[in-house]
């Protein structure tokens, strides 16, 4: 299982680089809450949104998967760090974060349930 959510972490921030939503939106569940280091939250429908609508851009992401955790059938934890720079509705800005990404399965599939990072000091990023 821990090989095959580090993959799904790597083609999730992938597609975010790419700004593919139509590969983002295979791999978000339809019940997702997605947090942002400024403590703002999207839903799947209202994150795609701001990709597709370019107000928010990835220009750049790096990040590394440092632990997963089993967290019962069909459902695991993937911890780690991420950096990137962003254009967000018409500001460019970095940003670094520890992350907590919970994926579960839905059906066959492995989905993006919530995601939740926690801003880094500019010292630690």
């Amino acid at each position: 299982m821990q090989d095959g959510i580090r993959a799904l972490e790597a083609r999730r921030y992938a597609a975010m680089r790419a700004g593919d939503t139509g590969a983002l939106g295979e791999l978000l569940s339809d019940r997702l809450v997605y947090a942002h280091s400024n403590a703002t939250t999207d839903s799947k429908e209202s994150y795609l949104a701001t990709l597709a609508d370019g107000s928010l851009r990835y220009l750049s992401i790096d990040f590394s998967t440092e632990t997963v955790l089993e967290a019962g059938p069909g459902a695991a934890a993937a911890l780690g760090r991420m950096s990137a720079r962003i254009i967000r509705y018409g500001g460019e800005r970095e940003i670094a974060a520890m992350t907590l990404a919970l994926w579960v399965q839905e059906g066959e599939a492995w989905r993006l349930l919530a995601y939740q990072p926690t801003a880094l000091p500019k010292a630690q990023a």
